[in-house]
């Protein structure tokens, strides 16, 4: 067969790259050297590993007191004791300077032939404050659960005035509330 002589493979090589260079002309040539900097800030999760227990512990016994006090002024409630529960912990996010660069170069040699070069340059870096991270949000964890153990609850309508209460102070659903009578020693 003539068709596969030496001189023939080499022209299909040279048309098969010629095909190739050109797809990849035709792709970047809509991009221009774009340069776009951002310095403003950008939010970055970070995980709950990061959040101290002692903070939400905090955030409980103040919820938990707070809502003890504004239960026990309701007419009949009496001594209240109050549980809250929590899905998860603290969530902060923290300020970022962010950066990026695209440039793309054209190159034409003598010959005709043209390169094309893509470089896209990103930076982000931690915005710090007194050698601190700046907080850009904290975000409050979900509510799991409310536990009320007051005087007054075994009247029914006291029982349902704290949970009408609870609910409404936390908007929570009603199956995370619970309410019990207090009793004991």
């Amino acid at each position: 067969m003539g068709i596969f002589k030496e001189g023939f493979d080499t022209k299909i090589i040279l048309a098969v790259v010629l095909v190739i260079a050109l797809a990849v002309v035709f792709i970047y040539s809509g991009q221009k050297e774009k340069v776009v900097t951002n310095t403003g800030t950008q939010a970055a999760p970070v995980s709950a590993a990061n959040i101290d227990s002692s903070e939400i512990s905090v955030l409980e016994k103040n919820m938990e007191e707070r809502i003890a006090t504004n239960l026990a002024s309701i007419k009949g409630v009496g001594k209240t004791k109050v549980l809250v529960t929590y899905t998860s912990s603290l969530k902060k996010e923290y300020a970022n300077d962010k950066s990026v660069t695209n440039k793309t170069s054209k190159e034409t040699d003598k010959d005709g032939g043209t390169r094309e070069t893509v470089e896209v340059t990103e930076t982000n870096q931690l915005v710090l404050a007194n050698s601190s991270p700046v907080i850009v949000a904290e975000q409050c964890p979900q509510v799991a659960g409310v536990l009320v153990i007051a005087q007054g609850a075994s009247d029914p309508k006291i029982k349902e005035q704290i949970f009408e209460a609870v609910k409404t102070l936390l908007n929570i659903q009603p199956s995370k509330i619970s309410v019990a009578p207090l009793g004991g020693v």
